[in-house]
């Protein structure tokens, strides 16, 4: 997540153009926007929640602008197919199942026929922990258009813990995955989360090697790392905007739904453990694009270092800091959007 030091206050003159201006879109665009949230309040922790004016804010806005709600399992299957994205498209997600999506972001959705993809981590279901909803409550909103998704047993981290080694790693996360989608289709029904199998990681937080197995398992992933989807997007983890108190402002909002993919050929690395720090990220794009700046989540300019007209070398000029930064690239276009990318880093 950006911090206070917003990232694109360089570009100031022109986001105020940008929000002030209609965004023209007669055409598909073949992108979408995937947002996640935790919890929906004004009495749980700021770090993970947006307030409910936020989120009434968040609704009428979308309601505003004609956008295309959809859930998440619709999205992706549009994507793998490569069939076109009506423009404005946005899908919702929220993530462990806190009771307050089912007390707050519920009704509010269900009086507007909108749906939601909800990640569930099944140990504290199952244990019925307060904070959480229950099965019950799950098929309530299933009934109404809600999906939900895996998002492990016990929440834990998706990447090699100390001295664990890849087999045991795997192991680890595949009876993680294999408990909760056993007590989803037990509970929400024999094909829920099938089509496709659907994962978000906890914490945000995943090596390339966990990806790359959770993918063999046959699942499509998303992360917690700012930016918007297309068919070009790596579905290992696919990136989606955190929604927070210091980051919701509508203003925010409206810009972070209205925006779309970096071309990316290519990132190197793309595993984010960090070895070596500072790291260095080398991105290959598609065509060349101008006005391209990039950030870690402090807010401070990145050093970049053109090869081509279409390749880019980049690097904080300070060490980051653990346990987790991101790297974010932003640029105007001339349809008066933004494109944007982020990149996790992990710092042991």
């Amino acid at each position: 997540m950006l911090n206070k030091n917003h990232h694109l206050r360089s570009y100031l003159v022109s986001l105020v153009f940008l929000l002030t201006t209609p965004i023209l879109n007669a055409q598909p665009t073949d992108s979408a926007v995937i947002v996640m949230y935790h919890h929906i309040g004004n009495s749980t922790p700021a770090s993970t929640s947006v307030t409910l004016a936020q989120f009434d804010a968040h609704l009428d806005y979308l309601a505003e602008q004609q956008f295309n709600v959809w859930p998440l399992s619709k999205l992706v299957r549009q994507l793998q197919n490569k069939q076109p994205i009506p423009p404005k498209t946005v899908v919702l997600t929220a993530d462990d199942a806190y009771i307050s999506i089912y007390t707050e972001a519920y009704p509010r959705l269900k009086a507007r026929n909108w749906p939601m993809t909800i990640f569930v981590n099944s140990e504290p279901i199952d244990k019925r922990y307060g904070n959480f909803m229950t099965w019950q409550q799950m098929r309530d909103m299933q009934e109404d258009g809600f999906e939900f998704a895996n998002h492990t047993h016990t929440h834990d981290k998706m990447r090699p813990k100390p001295d664990e080694s890849i087999a045991a790693m795997q192991q680890r996360i595949r009876q993680e995955i294999d408990t909760t989608q056993q007590r989803l289709q037990q509970e929400l029904g024999a094909n829920i989360n099938t089509n496709p199998p659907l994962f978000a990681y906890p914490y945000g937080e995943y090596s390339e090697s966990a990806a790359d197995y959770i993918q063999q398992l046959g699942y499509i992933a998303v992360a917690q790392v700012s930016g918007a989807v297309d068919a070009n997007s790596d579905f290992r983890a696919l990136q989606r905007f955190p929604m927070a108190v210091n980051f919701a402002k509508i203003e925010d909002f409206r810009l972070k739904v209205n925006t779309k993919p970096l071309p990316i050929q290519q990132q190197t690395p793309w595993d984010p453990l960090v070895r070596d720090n500072p790291p260095t990220l080398k991105l290959s794009l598609k065509y060349s694009i101008k006005q391209l700046a990039c950030y870690n989540s402090r807010g401070e300019p990145l050093k970049m270092n053109w090869l081509s007209d279409t390749e880019v070398e980049m690097q904080s000029s300070h060490a980051l800091k653990s346990p987790r930064d991101r790297y974010a690239c932003t640029a105007p276009d001339k349809d008066r959007r933004w494109y944007w990318f982020g990149h996790l880093w992990i710092i042991d």
